[in-house]
């Protein structure tokens, strides 16, 4: 067992009683001992001394350049940084009090274990049990959003935080991730009333704008030259909004969201950083200095903005959540979302609310469908509020809402929709983490019924262009399917991921008239999918699918197939996918 160590680092409880911290994360040994919540400290503040940007020598800024020699090593003068720590021990405890509603004892969040695994939901869905993994953001009206602990919001599994890629703890974009974190979750639980119905900014409060010019001075030199500022642009345009508007026939964020950013700087920055992120995760030799600090620089301008609760900061709140799963490690996603979610809840932004916050939905629902696809569990937007109707939830009539759309776009949101559903169905409720739902409950029963004939009537009543334009039935190793658009790409195979979840979750004795396609036909069609269409948007949210649909291939062609197709997209997208790529290869054990 590792030795005790008192220091300035360790958890919030411990310091301020006085006591030995080990530090471990998420909660330390005496807490967990003592059965106390653990909370942990901001490790980044704004200070204005400090608000110029990061300095070309720090370490975080230097990270993405090329290698030194084998065997080099250097020493970091860090006096400063620990003298500051030093400085910050009584305001992070002050801080720490505030954040809490009440007493540590009411803590309404679950056990967090020091051992959690991402769990299959395919082992979910046959009776597997899952490790306690904090549940989604539960359906609250605007009172109880405004009392929303943010320890409620941690979700994030101890892999994750280890392994989060830029964000590492320590490093300037984990800084800055926690900063932006922080301030959303306290602007959901502020007194600040939800805007106006209007999308235009209103202007912020004296005290806010004195408090955000303290804390938050502006970067004064140049980030970009015009050239460089071009380049990315140009990036956004051609390969970052496609991504983003595959789903949107009306390509809000390449056409719209632009416009709105020469008025609103923190979007025109959160654009750029997102579009310099990509170029960077596809050339690999390039440093991360200049996406790190338009990152910086787009957080700096929205902090002072989060209380307008705008579309533009809606916005900007989803672009950056983009360009953090494009960097973090996939297991921490979740962390890297919760803020976002809370926002757009307390806003009421969901599925059918039109223009470009109904594009800022479908964009970051995706997002969570995929982080519940990775974590097993629910998403955090709960799927109930996804579509917000007059009289409350109503499954059935959110289907005929869906149904009586006649855009091909809509349809593929109604497949994610029903995505969402399935995970709603077998994955575990936030109330008792350790249980999965009964196969055997009558309840459970009825409602897979339900979303079962959803399913089968999305596939049969897709319009026209979401069906295949060609297809080459194959058996070396998977057949040729190629759709003619984003839309259809990644809508068809949420379909059949769905369809697999569903089947592996069938109630037992039940039989389905007529017969259904096999498992393995709906995985073929995942497969076949990805490796026939090269629309990058569609790569994206793929991933998912194809760790699902390749946990039930067993000979080693189709395998090499997936895994090869795997590393394309990472190749050419710059999206990761190594990590599936060696969790399939462990979970397979016939590669090498």
């Amino acid at each position: 067992m590792a030795k005790n160590r008192r220091t300035r680092t360790g958890c919030l409880g411990c310091r301020r009683k006085k006591r030995k911290c080990d530090e471990v994360h998420p909660r330390c040994g005496t807490c967990m001992r003592r059965d106390e919540p653990c909370h942990w400290g901001l490790k980044v503040t704004f200070r204005e001394e400090n608000a110029l940007g990061l300095d070309e020598m720090h370490p975080s800024m230097r990270k993405g350049r090329l290698r030194r020699a084998r065997g080099g090593y250097e020493i970091l003068d860090v006096t400063g940084e620990v003298i500051r720590d030093h400085e910050r021990d009584v305001e992070l405890m002050r801080e720490d009090d505030l954040l809490r509603d009440g007493d540590d004892d009411e803590s309404p969040i679950t056990p967090q274990h020091t051992d959690i695994a991402v769990a299959s939901l395919i082992h979910l869905s046959r009776g597997g049990r899952s490790e306690p993994v904090p549940g989604p953001l539960p359906p609250l009206g605007d009172d109880d959003l405004l009392q929303f602990p943010p320890p409620y919001l941690q979700v994030f599994t101890p892999e994750g935080s280890l392994e989060d890629g830029v964000f590492m703890p320590g490093s300037a974009y984990a800084e800055l991730h926690t900063t932006l974190r922080h301030h959303l979750i306290q602007e959901v639980r502020s007194n600040v009333p939800t805007r106006a119905a209007t999308p235009e900014d209103q202007p912020l409060p004296d005290s806010s704008e004195e408090s955000a010019r303290a804390s938050l001075a502006p970067v004064d030199t140049p980030l970009l030259t015009s050239e460089e500022e071009i380049v990315l642009w140009r990036n956004w345009i051609d390969e970052v909004a496609p991504w983003l508007d595959k789903f949107d026939n009306l390509r809000h964020f390449q056409n719209i969201i632009p416009c709105m950013a020469s008025s609103h700087p923190h979007l025109r920055y959160a654009i750029l950083a997102l579009s310099a992120r990509q170029i960077e995760l596809k050339e690999t030799t390039r440093a991360t200095g200049q996406s790190l600090s338009l990152y910086q620089q787009a957080i700096h301008l929205l902090l002072p903005e989060l209380p307008t609760r705008s579309t533009a900061v809606i916005a900007s709140c989803v672009i950056l959540c983009v360009l953090e799963m494009g960097s973090c490690s996939p297991k921490a996603w979740r962390r890297h979302l919760d803020g976002c979610a809370s926002l757009m809840l307390a806003v009421g932004i969901h599925g059918f609310v039109g223009g470009v916050e109904q594009a800022l939905f479908w964009c970051f629902a995706r997002m969570d469908v995929c982080g519940g696809l990775i974590s097993s569990v629910k998403t955090l937007i709960p799927i109930t509020h996804w579509v917000l109707l007059p009289g409350g939830p109503d499954l059935e009539a959110t289907v005929q809402l869906f149904k009586a759309k006649q855009e091909f776009d809509e349809w593929a949101n109604y497949s994610a929709f029903l995505l969402g559903q399935v995970l709603d169905l077998v994955a575990p409720t936030p109330s008792a983490p350790l249980d999965t739902p009964s196969r055997t409950d009558p309840s459970f029963r009825d409602r897979w019924l339900q979303l079962w004939s959803y399913l089968i009537e999305w596939h049969a009543l897709r319009p026209a262009p979401l069906y295949p334009i060609l297809t080459i039935p194959s058996a070396h190793p998977f057949p040729k399917i190629l759709y003619s658009n984003g839309a259809a790409i990644s809508g068809n195979q949420l379909h059949h991921t769905a369809s697999i979840l569903m089947l592996q979750a069938q109630p037992p004795g039940l039989r389905l008239a007529p017969k259904p396609r096999s498992i393995l036909w709906h995985a073929r069609q995942v497969c076949a999918i990805s490796m026939s269409n090269d629309h990058h948007g569609a790569w994206t949210n793929c991933v998912q699918p194809l760790w699902i649909a390749g946990r039930c291939m067993s000979s080693r062609e189709e395998h090499r197939a997936i895994v090869e197709c795997l590393e394309r997209i990472e190749r050419e997208s710059g999206w990761k996918t190594q990590w599936r790529v060696d969790d399939l290869k462990e979970f397979w054990g016939d590669l090498e």
